[in-house]
């Protein structure tokens, strides 16, 4: 399938390492019944083999009931923080997760960004990336995507970037337009 903005969202899919990540990983120990339940209704079998693909829209289901679930007392955005950070964590134990996460520390933080068109696109069949280089501790990041996951990215960025040796990394959204979200990368030299 082609990559890009040229997919509909009801074509679009995230790959099977990226549930796999947070499922069986990141999440691990943490499912209860309840959750295991809600994410069945939902599509996902976390007891069974993993579909090779999900649908997009289905897996931001998911994300918001493992939120709901998985942290009920915190505030919406801090629970999507808490969620990206074990995604990442439980990406990286993943066997396609390890290698990617070997190449990002070797890279740096400035060299991951710089890969991150390839990366992101690695997890799904359409994110489209298009970075401006402010400094070299400050991208612009605009994505073709908009989440309704307030938070989520933002820590999932962040995250990443501590991966790859960033220190103080920090994310936050500039613009939310039709279809595209930008971000702003900073962080500090180590």
């Amino acid at each position: 399938m082609k990559q890009g903005t040229s997919v509909p969202l009801e074509q679009r899919i995230v790959y099977s390492q990226v549930v796999e990540g947070l499922l069986q990983h990141g999440l691990s120990g943490r499912i209860s019944p309840r959750l295991q339940k809600r994410l069945e209704q939902a599509g996902i079998n976390v007891k069974g083999p993993l579909n090779p693909t999900y649908p997009v829209v289905m897996w931001s289901r998911c994300l918001r009931v493992i939120v709901e679930e998985t942290w009920p007392g915190l505030p919406l955005e801090e629970g999507f923080r808490q969620l990206a950070a074990a995604h990442v964590e439980g990406y990286g134990r993943t066997f396609i997760g390890r290698a990617v996460f070997g190449v990002m520390r070797l890279l740096g933080p400035r060299r991951l960004v710089l890969r991150l068109p390839q990366t992101l696109r690695a997890t799904d069949n359409y994110t489209e990336v298009q970075l401006v280089e402010r400094s070299p501790t400050e991208f612009e990041m605009r994505m073709n995507s908009v989440l309704d996951t307030p938070g989520y990215a933002e820590s999932l960025f962040e995250n990443m970037l501590r991966v790859g040796g960033a220190e103080s990394p920090k994310v936050t959204t500039l613009s939310v337009e039709e279809g595209h979200t930008t971000y702003l990368l900073t962080w500090t030299e180590r």
